[in-house]
């Protein structure tokens, strides 16, 4: 999180607060990548978490490690079980040819 508290300087434009949509006065807090104006940091911090809430809905990061973990080994199972699927039918073919062949002779 990077702000900038704003001193007895009036905002030029955008007068009103992003969150709460008060008046701005003297003093107010400034998003910086954003640009962004707050009426205070109490009004920033309350933004801020509600933004990060919905856009990350895990609260803790166990909770999100596990579910990383948990997306990656089903993925993994998916990988491994295709591979040994395509492995068995080309055992099976291979076999059904060396045993054709040597029924022919």
């Amino acid at each position: 999180m990077r702000f900038m508290l704003v001193n007895q300087e009036g905002p030029h434009h955008g007068r009103t607060c992003s969150a709460c949509a008060q008046p701005l006065g003297s003093s107010y807090v400034r998003h910086v990548p954003t640009q962004r104006r707050y009426c205070d940091h109490d009004c920033y911090r309350r933004h801020q978490q509600t933004t990060i809430g919905t856009l990350w809905p895990y609260s803790n990061s166990l909770e999100a490690i596990t579910m990383f973990m948990a997306i990656s080994s089903w993925s993994w199972m998916m990988q491994m079980g295709a591979l040994s699927r395509l492995l068995t039918e080309a055992y099976l073919r291979a076999h059904n040819l060396l045993t054709t062949e040597e029924g022919d002779g």
